[in-house]
């Protein structure tokens, strides 16, 4: 069977594509982290935040730092596909105007020992733009 020279590269244009389509579309986590149980009688709330930085895997797992000792955070859920991270938390401990704060705070580099500005802003919470 002979097939046309230009099918071959048409078929990996489209799968890539898809590819790239589809994880906007059908966007599975990047990342997770459990914090912790939320505390006898808490509130558990969510609030999803878009965060420009957050991008890859990596960039997931240095923002899910970045909750870490902040009281009442539950869960961290990255999307990165969709530069999306979505916060469970204890509403009766913090609310999203600390978590905003703890996403665009310094980030420490343990690797390294450098610490970085400005490496994640929140563009919108719960799809209300920021600023």
């Amino acid at each position: 069977m002979k097939v046309s020279a230009w099918i071959v590269p048409f078929l990996i244009a489209l799968a890539a594509g898809g590819g790239i389509g589809g994880a906007r579309i059908f966007a599975a986590p990047s990342f997770s982290r459990d914090f912790g149980p939320a505390e006898a009688g808490g509130r558990p709330e969510s609030v999803r935040m878009v965060v420009r930085g957050l991008k890859c895997v990596d960039t997931a797992r240095t923002l899910a730092g970045q909750f870490e000792g902040v009281p009442g955070v539950i869960r961290y859920v990255a999307y990165a596909s969709r530069n999306e991270a979505r916060v469970t938390y204890d509403g009766a401990v913090t609310g999203p105007q600390a978590l905003e704060e703890a996403v665009e705070g310094p980030v420490f580099v343990p690797g390294t020992g450098e610490i970085l500005f400005h490496q994640f802003e929140v563009v919108s919470i719960q799809d209300e733009p920021i600023r």
